[in-house]
């Protein structure tokens, strides 16, 4: 990959309803089609009204994607919670794998939803992504 690639993990708060499943379809579907196009690779978890999402690309994909993120009017409190330069790609092939967070220990859906790193957030949710019983688009 290039030398420009980085991976970037935020998390913001759902004006969805977690029970609006045809508007979080969208959603994924979407983000599917968006990424696949940029070129972006990651995934997208919706745990207890939040969104948290890792990203993987060129930077001028990346922060062309976090322009369209923070004008999305269907979430707010966008955070940052890591965004740093990689090698290579954690979700390779994953143009948007969407883990179901159901089976998360308290101890990792409070990291993903409350006060993890961007670090400890990738884990979970590749973890979640290799694991046989995740839904993915």
């Amino acid at each position: 990959m290039g030398k420009d690639l980085c991976r970037l993990v935020y998390r913001s708060e759902s004006r969805i309803d977690h029970n609006d499943d045809a508007g979080l379809d969208r959603i994924f579907r979407t983000s599917l089609k968006n990424n696949l196009r940029d070129r972006i690779t990651g995934a997208l978890a919706l745990p207890d009204g939040k969104f948290v999402q890792v990203v993987e690309g060129a930077r001028r994909d990346v922060e062309a994607l976090m322009v369209r993120v923070r004008a999305d009017d269907r979430h707010f409190n966008v955070a940052v919670l890591g965004d740093w330069p990689v090698t290579a790609r954690l979700f390779e092939g994953w143009a948007m794998a969407r883990p179901d967070p159901e089976p998360l220990s308290n101890q990792a859906f409070r990291i993903v939803t409350e006060d993890g790193s961007g670090v400890q957030v990738t884990g979970i949710l590749l973890g979640m992504t290799r694991a046989p019983a995740t839904a993915w688009l």
